[in-house]
């Protein structure tokens, strides 16, 4: 069949048949690109780094780099695909907001009508998503890999799993699942970025940039940020208590501005004085 569309879920993208830690093939980097553009019919507005992006329907803000961290992939290897891309007049891109914003051409088309139902069928609900028919045997394809994958690296009784563990974190496969790690901490990131953009208005800019710095800092590891080891967080309190911080007055380094406990003018005129004055005055 080279005609009509599969229903496919968005829950699929966050199981983790399709988490698993792999450098995407381009045909995996096309569906996320369908997947991650914004479904919703009204434009939307957000900061992204120092910039106010506005993107649509079919739109998605995203730099080739953190691209490549997402897709465990160069920078290169991002620009050579999306360059492929449109020559085949499948995207455009602009980057006039500061922030390269990707439009899939036909993406009401790969978003299209739910055909109708045959009449021995009952009716079914819309999806939330829809994909090209044409794009089915390679879903189908990626669905049965990485299921395969997976089935390989379930654990067994072998004594020597764990050290077979070790090894496979000094593979390719290890470094593509930490790049994997770091990628998805990346978007938690922008996240924990874009929960803070509410309070600008209530807050100074300069400090919603320094508390930001401060609690998205990573681990060596780059895998998690210095507030998710807190056991709790609430961040109205954590902002109130980073505003009551700065405006705390700092305690002087040294003593300013000692008073004298014996300040009289008799203090100035003993033995020891007057016979400074008189050598002075000679």
């Amino acid at each position: 069949m080279d005609k009509g569309f599969i229903k496919l879920s968005r829950s699929f993208f966050d199981n983790k048949i399709w988490q698993a830690a792999r450098a995407f093939s381009e045909c995996e980097a096309w569906i996320d690109l369908i997947q991650a553009a914004r479904f919703e019919a009204s434009p939307t507005t957000s900061r992204i780094g120092c910039y106010e992006v506005t993107w649509e329907r079919g739109q998605y803000p995203a730099s080739n780099r953190f691209l490549a961290k997402k897709w465990g992939r160069s920078e290169q290897w991002v620009k050579s695909f999306l360059g492929k891309l449109k020559r085949e007049k499948m995207i455009t891109t602009d980057n006039s907001q500061g922030i390269n914003v990707i439009t899939l051409v036909n993406f009401e088309k790969y978003n299209g009508e739910v055909m109708e139902n045959p009449p021995n069928n009952p009716p079914c609900n819309s999806p939330n998503q829809l994909i090209d028919g044409n794009l089915q045997e390679l879903v189908t394809h990626l669905v049965t890999q990485q299921v395969t994958h997976l089935l390989k690296e379930q654990p067994t009784s072998n004594p020597n799993n764990k050290k077979e563990e070790n090894i496979k974190e000094t593979t390719p496969n290890g470094v593509a699942k930490k790049d994997a790690a770091k990628a998805a901490t990346l978007t938690r990131k922008n996240s924990f970025y874009q929960s803070l953009v509410p309070y600008v208005g209530k807050y100074p800019k300069d400090m919603i940039r320094a508390f930001f710095d401060y609690w998205s800092e990573l681990n060596k590891s780059e895998t998690k940020m210095r507030y998710e080891f807190e056991k709790t967080w609430e961040l109205p309190k954590r902002l109130a208590t980073w505003a009551r911080k700065e405006r705390m007055p700092a305690k002087p380094a040294t003593d300013i501005g000692v008073v004298l406990n014996n300040n009289s003018p008799d203090k100035y005129d003993s033995p020891q004085e007057r016979k400074w004055e008189e050598r002075w005055n000679k």
